[in-house]
């Protein structure tokens, strides 16, 4: 998986919403430490596994689950450095979702 433009590589990812992560790729491409910089829950970090899919040149489609049951889909453009976000998380009384849109930039 080492083709993914993302993979071995740290981003900062800034969405609309105001919440700042840093998201650091395995160099295989099928794992993501992230971390919550600013936002929320700013602190908040995981390793978590990668299901990924090139879905067209140099954009990719990138999704994990998280150990609090929170479900997260990226659309990552790397030719506009754009990001579209989803998840969706339980609220006590069932799920909702949220999307979100943003940038990244390579900082390592």
């Amino acid at each position: 998986m080492t083709d993914f433009a993302f993979a071995g590589k740290t981003f900062e990812v800034r969405l609309d919403n105001g919440v700042v992560f840093h998201n650091t790729y395995a160099a295989e491409g099928n794992k993501l430490q992230y971390a919550e910089i600013d936002g929320a829950t700013e602190g908040a970090s995981e390793e978590v596994d990668l299901y990924v899919a090139e879905v067209a040149s140099r954009t990719y489609l990138v999704g994990w689950n998280e150990v609090s049951g929170t479900v997260v889909t990226h659309l990552m453009d790397f030719k506009n450095k754009r990001i579209t976000a989803f998840w969706s998380f339980d609220t006590g009384g069932g799920r909702t979702g949220e999307v979100h849109s943003g940038t990244f930039a390579q900082v390592a």
